[in-house]
């Protein structure tokens, strides 16, 4: 009984997830495009949106330079714009 129970699940979590992807709600791409909101090639053009952010400082995140002293500062601003 639990392992129908189990396969019946995983089928209907299967079906969910390729309904998202046909229609456009790939969750992993909603969150890289948040983050390209935040993304600048130099630390001048980082700093630039900081100010317009209303934050200050910047910090890197992999080979990009972002906004805001922090992560988590950089998110407060982007939701109040």
């Amino acid at each position: 009984m639990k392992n129908s129970l189990k396969t019946n699940l995983i089928s209907k979590l299967k079906l969910i997830n390729v309904f998202l992807i046909v229609f456009g709600f790939n969750l992993i791409d909603i969150e890289s495009k948040a983050h390209l909101r935040g993304n600048y090639l130099t630390e001048s053009e980082a700093k630039e949106k900081a100010k317009k952010l209303g934050c200050s400082g910047t910090f890197k995140l992999k080979e990009m330079w972002m906004p805001c002293h922090s992560e988590k500062e950089l998110h407060k601003y982007l939701r109040k714009k």
